[in-house]
């Protein structure tokens, strides 16, 4: 990912031939020219002189523009009438004979293309030596030596093209860019820029940036191109296109690439311009393929620029402790080292350096991969989230501590990009996200569910910023389902999936709620659904096989589990319910060996725990049944369902003592547990202690106890049935 400056040159603005769809650049809307193209393409990123700075993607630009002129829906230009010459094949030698050809063989109406992607510099400025374009053998200084070709010998090609041949003609040059040139310290780049910007005849140019600019290439723009180049690509395929006329003019490029090229790099500098008759007609297009061209553009990522070009050795300092802490600013950025510790961070060595007069040209593009560098790690988390990547779902499983860092990175992110930037509302969107996961996490690990309320809080401004973040939404609606609100999560749910219908996760999470609500048949749909876009996904076959068992279709239910285990058979979750499915068909031994093997892969689970309590109480090992219940009490002693399983162990040992003890702790907690009230009134009543069963039955009434079989059937309350109190406790509750 180089520096690179893209220069276009149209001269006779340009008519493609023999096209049927796709782009057809035309000299004029109303011209019927019929001639042959022919078109020489130079691209090199890979210089046989090591003190060339080599580039990244020159050659990618040139093998694209090729591709569209062969496609049947781009220019469909016969493939004998192209000359390609990419890296070691781009000798001197190699053009000038192309250049040759292409002028003995263009004739009045044909099209003449020249495109080249390289490098371009002046060694020395003068008015009869603009520059050169350098070629694969090129030398590292004396351009006059051989190797290169001059921009004065271009431009009588295009000349006798042009006016003698009256052939049409494209000049393409992607060929200044920084780099440790021998003209680098008299601005070589800039200057060649500036002489192919001026305007000769009847010629209409293209540029990619402002003389005193550099244009960028990276991985954010189509995998890997030049920004311009890849922007000027859409936009004559249509995107320019703002009047609906099916027709892109110069002017119409010239605004989309302003629009867009400015802002994908942002906040360095890169302002594209253009010279020559403002109507012209560039191309026309087939309106068809303007839905995948946008949905294209719309995959533009934020990520470094990783410049060779910027290398401390391919750039002049005049000022040494800038020199140096720009090599420590780049140091700092490749080992991670971006905020913290403070002193040598890539963030505290930006701000001493930003307003260096050496770093004018460069500041914003070190601010651009600062404020990348800072979204990266989050971003990737984003990402494997959205593929459902099984390590990512064990970090958030296992409260992983990795996301905290990220809120602050990202707001820091933000601040340097600036609230105008295109990426701004997004940064601080996922911060709000990061915060709200966080505090979802620490409330999940340490059983404190008021924080939820808070982290939904935080969903909602993080989606008010970008609005069609699926990952917020159902982290929304797996918030609402520890909750316990699973109507609200199942909205969220669907509403993710309007967005991103292909989500594994969202389906699986669906299933989940379905669930929960009962909605089996709807659980189940979710669940196939989900193993449609992910057969491997865990969550996805244990919800499902949770949908089977509700449903008591044990036999279906096992079946799916023995697929998940064949999948991965160290998840824990599997043999918990395989453990049930037993239980429920009171295999009590097969139960046992499943659950044993549930809690050797994760003897944290507090619900593990009681299930292996529930199993030895029906084999009437008592013994084994009271270490795991106890066990769920020391992996949380706050856990209602550890508090509820040693409440059953003592009820179903007749230990009523215990049992009462082990209840009013329980109802300190969750004084709400009408039904835990009511047996602490059962067994004070069974022991004839009257005035404690009725302060308690009475508040078990107050939270809205009216289980009255449950009370008539109760034989404990056989003893005080009669007592006036109790007649008149019961009458001022129940009428009957």
């Amino acid at each position: 990912m180089k520096f690179q400056l893209t220069i276009v040159i149209a001269c006779f603005v340009f008519l493609l031939h023999g096209q049927q769809k796709g782009v057809t650049p035309i000299a004029k809307a109303d011209n019927k020219q019929t001639g042959i193209t022919r078109a020489v393409i130079v691209g090199i990123s890979d210089y046989q002189n090591k003190n060339i700075t080599d580039l990244q993607f020159a050659d990618r630009d040139a093998q694209v523009f090729a591709n569209y002129l062969l496609s049947k829906d781009g220019a469909n230009v016969d493939n004998a009438n192209i000359t390609l010459l990419l890296n070691e094949k781009a000798t001197a030698g190699q053009f000038v004979s192309a250049l040759y050809g292409l002028m003995e063989e263009s004739k009045e109406g044909d099209l003449a293309l020249i495109y080249f992607s390289g490098h371009g510099d002046v060694e020395s400025i003068t008015i009869n030596q603009p520059g050169f374009l350098l070629c694969w053998d090129s030398p590292s200084k004396v351009y006059m030596g051989g190797g290169t070709f001059g921009l004065v010998y271009l431009q009588e090609i295009i000349s006798t093209l042009s006016l003698r041949n009256k052939a049409r003609v494209i000049v393409i040059t992607d060929a200044c860019r920084s780099g440790k040139l021998a003209g680098s310290e008299i601005g070589g780049a800039q200057a060649t820029a500036a002489n192919l910007s001026k305007q000769y005849a009847n010629e209409a140019k293209i540029l990619s940036c402002q003389p005193n600019e550099f244009a960028l290439e990276g991985l954010s723009w189509g995998g890997g191109r030049g920004v311009f180049s890849y922007y000027l690509m859409a936009g004559i395929q249509g995107l320019a296109d703002k009047n609906n006329d099916n027709e892109v003019s110069l002017y119409e490029v010239g605004r989309y690439l302003e629009d867009n090229v400015t802002k994908s790099v942002a906040p360095h500098n890169q302002t594209p311009m253009i010279v020559g008759d403002r109507n012209s007609k560039i191309s026309v297009f087939n309106p068809q393929i303007l839905t995948s061209l946008r949905n294209e553009i719309l995959k533009e990522n934020f990520d470094y620029v990783a410049e060779r070009a910027m290398s401390p050795a391919n750039l002049n300092f005049s000022d040494s402790t800038v020199y140096k802490k720009y090599v420590a600013f780049h140091e700092a950025l490749e080992n991670g080292h971006l905020l913290y510790p403070m002193e040598g961070s890539a963030w505290t060595l930006f701000q001493e350096i930003k307003d260096a007069v050496d770093l004018k040209n460069y500041a914003g593009l070190m601010r651009r991969n600062l404020a990348a560098s800072l979204q990266d790690d989050a971003q990737q988390a984003i990402n494997d989230y959205l593929a459902s990547d099984s390590k990512e779902l064990y970090n958030r499983w296992t409260y992983s501590a990795k996301y905290s860092k990220f809120p602050e990175e990202l707001n820091k992110a933000a601040e340097l990009l600036g609230p105008n930037h295109f990426f701004y509302k997004s940064l601080i969107s996922r911060a709000l996200y990061f915060e709200g996961l966080n505090l979802r996490l620490e409330g999940e690990k340490s059983n404190h569910p008021h924080l939820f309320e808070s982290a939904l809080t935080l969903q909602d401004s993080s989606l008010r910023f970008e609005a069609n973040a699926a990952y917020a939404l159902n982290e929304k609606g797996y918030t609402f389902f520890l909750s316990k609100k699973y109507k609200e999560s199942i909205a969220q749910y669907e509403a993710a999936l309007t967005i991103a219908p292909t989500w594994a996760l969202v389906w699986s999470n669906l299933c989940g709620s379905y669930n929960e609500t009962k909605e089996f048949e709807k659980a189940i749909l979710a669940g196939k659904k989900a193993l449609t876009y992910d057969a491997t996904l865990l969550s996805a076959i244990n919800n499902l096989a949770i949908s089977y068992y509700k449903l008591k279709q044990y036999g279906t239910a096992r079946e799916i589990i023995h697929r998940g285990i064949n999948v991965d058979s160290k998840y824990a979750n599997y043999y918990s319910i395989l453990g049930l499915i037993e239980f429920q068909e009171k295999k009590y031994d097969e139960a046992e060996i499943a659950m044993l093997k549930c809690y050797e892969l994760d003897s944290m689970q507090i619900s593990t725990c009681i299930d292996l309590g529930q199993i030895y109480l029906k084999k009437a090992d008592f013994n084994s049944s009271k270490k795991y219940f106890q066990r769920a009490r020391v992996i949380d002693p706050q856990s209602e369902i550890a508090f509820q399983g040693m409440i059953e162990f003592y009820f179903y040992t007749n230990d009523f003592d215990n049992a009462s003890l082990e209840l009013e702790k329980y109802v300190q907690k969750y004084p709400d547990d009408n039904f835990a009230l009511y047996l602490i009134a059962s067994i004070s009543a069974g022991k004839a202690n009257e005035d404690k069963c009725l302060q308690f039955l009475e508040m078990a009434f107050d939270k809205g106890f009216k289980e009255t079989d449950v009370l008539l059937g109760d034989a404990n309350f056989s003893k005080i049935a009669t007592t006036e109190k109790y007649q008149r406790l019961v009458k001022r509750y129940f009428k009957e």
